[in-house]
């Protein structure tokens, strides 16, 4: 999803299938096909979410196997085009819409495979979203398990230390817990982060409805947990403009640009697409607590705090040049694995799969 991103990882010689050929469905075929999308939205009574790198490619940041894709590009000897910065990115129509869906009880679950942060930085709620593959403005400590959302890209990738220390005082206010503070991006070999890997296998076990959009489902585990619904009796919705590895599977296709679905979509639900008017994170759907910001230098080692910034309508804090939110991401959240045979799929590690077609 960015250039310093995919130059960051480490050599990998297969990245699948790139610079297939977009397909576009004609207008009226569009028309009727977000139609019969928004029907089975409306008979279903759990619907999830899976988005991929196609759906920021409207904010500036370029995909990895579209036809001038990171990884397109490099395969020909050109460089991607890269037309803003991960902090200057703003959410698409996309990423506003589902924020809508959410907001409106329809959407349940947001899987992402992206790392560029867009889906918090639009405000979705964190406890309603499972980034698999981590997030460039996310550092964790390696003691406590506490998140910290930045304001800017933390500066590493690889599940490598950032430099700084965890601020989070202890029980009873001792000391800060100091620990060492890691990005949370994932490298090829990394294993995929369990909680997120967790309630995405159970929301798709859950779903009775899976739409995907902007990804060619090539990755796995990532592009084969939309496929846990439709073994269970679900229904699948494919949106994207190249072929995509599970297209056999789907009951609807739909190529066209995932703005121009979305805003369809909205419109044939009767929804405003909510408008984005800066940086905010949103830590739980439910909870009406703002979180403390914190000043956040990238050449500092440490944090220096500030007086938390006053409530706003909503359930974050938000502060006018974003600042530093500090998060307490899902430290509670109960941690069974499901019986054999109906878990997780077994492939924690980032691996390309063959895409046919």
């Amino acid at each position: 999803m960015a250039v310093n991103y995919a130059a960051g990882l480490s050599p990998y010689s297969d990245k699948g299938k790139c610079g297939l050929p977009e397909i576009f469905d004609p207008p009226e075929e569009l028309e009727r096909k977000v139609c019969e999308l928004a029907d089975l939205i409306r008979s279903s009574s759990n619907v999830v979410f899976h988005t991929g790198a196609g759906i920021s490619t409207a904010s500036g940041i370029p995909d990895f196997r579209g036809p001038n894709g990171v990884w397109t590009m490099e395969e020909k000897g050109l460089s991607p085009k890269f037309d803003t910065t991960f902090e200057n990115a703003r959410p698409s129509k996309t990423h506003m819409a589902l924020l809508g869906l959410q907001r409106v009880g329809i959407l349940k679950f947001l899987v992402s495979q992206n790392v560029d942060g867009l889906h918090v930085r639009s405000g979705f709620p964190r406890d309603k979203l499972a980034e698999l593959h981590g997030n460039m403005f996310v550092e964790e400590c390696t003691k406590c398990g506490k998140q910290y959302v930045r304001d800017a890209v933390v500066g590493s990738m690889g599940l490598k230390p950032t430099g700084r220390l965890c601020s989070v005082t202890k029980a009873r206010g001792l000391r800060a817990c100091r620990g060492k503070l890691r990005d949370t991006i994932l490298d090829w070999e990394d294993s995929l982060p369990d909680r997120d890997l967790t309630l995405a296998d159970e929301a798709c076990r859950k779903a009775d409805l899976s739409v995907t959009l902007g990804t060619s489902l090539q990755i796995k585990p990532s592009g084969n947990l939309p496929l846990i619904t439709k073994k269970r009796g679900g229904k699948l919705v494919i949106v994207n403009l190249q072929a995509t590895k599970h297209d056999k599977q789907a009951d609807l296709r739909i190529h066209a640009y995932v703005d121009d679905v979305m805003t369809k979509l909205m419109k044939h639900l009767g929804l405003e697409v909510p408008e984005w008017t800066g940086p905010v994170v949103v830590e739980s759907a439910d909870s009406a607590k703002p979180e403390e910001i914190y000043t956040f230098k990238p050449e500092a080692h440490g944090l220096l705090k500030e007086e938390p910034f006053p409530q706003h309508n909503g359930t974050a804090g938000q502060c006018p040049d974003l600042g530093t939110t500090l998060v307490e991401h899902g430290d509670n959240l109960k941690q069974e694995r499901p019986s054999p045979g109906t878990g997780p799929p077994l492939t924690k590690k980032m691996k390309v799969e063959p895409l046919l077609t």
